[in-house]
């Protein structure tokens, strides 16, 4: 009861319920060349393969334009179809939507138990997982459903949440399950060694648990050490990395910090290293998970500190965005994948989710600005801007064979779907 008290009392903390959004699962396989089968896209770090964006000079057109209800949850995109998790009344829905032209395919619908935190919305936060005949959901109270991406029949349910004793935290369920093999790995927050859990993706039954820990907003991802396959999960106060197929923690460091905080952007894996940022004076990390215990191939708090964003790497640079948005010092930054060096900032574009296409980053703004500019570490060069209709865009993008497809929020209980034509 103490822990919901001070919840309730983070008076200023309650404006980063956007973090939830910034997490998904790596691993969706069978999907087509082009698809957005999870969040941050095919290999999660944000990179629209094989897309070009051309300096629009006149408004982008909105091809089609769905209502939708509550939650932050970014859609997904798959063989010519978008899926998207929101919550209507009583019940969390999963929308399949024809991304031609927006029509709803199939409906499936499952009970709506979250009741709110510090923020209004009572929606999912985290963002569908598509693979092969499978798409799975995770809701804002816990619970995880697989559906059958042709139908919408529901294959299974768990309530994960519930099932092991997890507190609500700050906005509910927000880490997106990562599929690893057969198995999916959720943040789960659970009490009695259940910070992860791992469930068959068939049955939905349990194969693992693992770590005393609070689940965070980050979602795990996926390393390869020596030719091995591990899974890195960022949780409260710390991060691991695990054998996926029994769930051992083979390594952990420090990541985070006590108090109304929290970690939500995902991080960034190249080979043997991944790195890692948070606000609320936790900043970034490079790490080598090859070394036992992992070491730090830099470190600062003052370089990028996001709020919730998930930045992105063009060659040797990461373009991202540093500061918090409650506090209104959401700026972006250039930096040196390297070493850290900052190559330049920005600082009156808020906060922004990116998207990276070829030599070029698209940047969704909270405020409902939509700014493309170019990859480049030498200066800021904005090639494009436009104001999308009215709205707050804390929801990831996806980008999808020249349409990018953001959801706006017009109430705690009304959003809209936009397909967004930059051929």
């Amino acid at each position: 009861m103490m822990y919901r008290s001070m919840i309730l009392r983070s008076r200023l903390f309650g404006m980063v319920f956007a973090v939830v959004l910034a997490i998904a699962a790596i691993g969706a396989g069978d999907v087509e060349a082009g698809d957005w089968p999870q969040i941050l896209g095919p290999n999660r770090d944000g990179q629209a393969a094989d897309e070009s964006i051309a300096a629009w000079q006149d408004e982008p057109a909105v091809r089609w334009r769905v209502k939708c209800g509550a939650g932050y949850s970014g859609v997904v995109v798959a063989h010519g179809r978008v899926f998207l998790w929101h919550r209507e009344g009583d019940s969390e829905c999963l929308d399949c939507l024809s991304a031609a032209d927006g029509s709803r395919q199939w409906r499936a619908e499952f009970p709506a138990i979250y009741r709110g935190g510090v923020n209004a919305d009572r929606g999912p936060r985290s963002v569908p997982l598509v693979s092969g005949d499978q798409v799975f959901v995770y809701g804002a109270a816990g619970d995880l459903h697989a559906v059958n991406v042709s139908d919408g029949s529901t294959q299974w349910s768990r309530e994960l949440r519930s099932d092991y004793d997890a507190e609500d935290g700050y906005f509910g369920a927000g880490g997106s399950p990562l599929l690893s093999g057969q198995v999916l790995i959720v943040p789960v927050g659970g009490e009695n060694h259940a910070g992860l859990v791992a469930v068959d993706r068939q049955t939905g039954k349990t194969r693992w648990t693992a770590v005393d820990q609070e689940a965070a907003y980050a979602s795990p991802v996926t390393i390869e050490i020596e030719g091995q396959a591990r899974v890195v999960a960022v949780l409260r106060l710390k991060t691991v990395m695990l054998d996926p197929v029994t769930g051992e923690v083979l390594s952990e460091v420090d990541f985070g910090k006590r108090g109304p905080t929290v970690n939500a952007a995902t991080p960034l894996v190249d080979h043997e290293k991944i790195f890692l940022t948070a606000a609320y004076g936790v900043g970034c990390r490079m790490l080598d998970m090859s070394a036992t215990p992992p070491q730090d191939l830099w470190r600062s708090r003052d370089v990028i500190s996001s709020h919730y964003v998930t930045p992105v790497r063009i060659d040797d640079y990461l373009y991202a965005i540093t500061g918090r948005e409650d506090y209104g010092t959401g700026e972006l930054m250039c930096v040196r994948w390297s070493d850290g060096k900052v190559a330049w900032n920005q600082p009156d574009l808020g906060t922004a989710h990116l998207i990276a296409a070829g030599e070029r980053v698209l940047a969704q703004c909270v405020s409902g600005r939509l700014v493309l500019f170019a990859a480049d570490p030498k200066k800021f060069r904005s090639l494009a801007e436009v104001e999308l209709p009215a709205g707050i865009y804390r929801s990831l993008p996806a980008l999808v064979d020249g349409t990018l497809y953001c959801r706006r929020t017009i109430s705690a209980t009304e959003g809209e779907l936009l397909a967004i034509e930059l051929k």
